[in-house]
């Protein structure tokens, strides 16, 4: 179970490095913080109103090429 939630961790770092932005509400309203680092469709809730990254989920073609460096892609499905 442990290796599961490492496992989990380590592939939702390497998702927020291929697919992760600074929000740019954060940089606007919090100029000396870090901005929170959001992936497409997530919700920043650092500061009021909160703001949703509005890019689409990657798709499994863009997935798979954004993550084949890090061992992390996802098999195609078969027919």
């Amino acid at each position: 179970m442990i290796d599961a939630f490492r496992d989990l961790k380590d592939l939702r770092q390497a998702e927020r490095k291929a697919f992760g932005v600074p929000c740019p509400a954060c940089r606007e309203k919090l100029p000396n913080a870090q901005p929170k680092i959001l992936q497409p469709g997530h919700l920043c809730r650092a500061h009021k109103p909160h703001y949703r990254d509005p890019r689409p989920e990657p798709t499994a073609a863009e997935y798979n090429a954004a993550m084949a460096g890090t061992g992390w892609a996802m098999k195609e499905p078969t027919p």
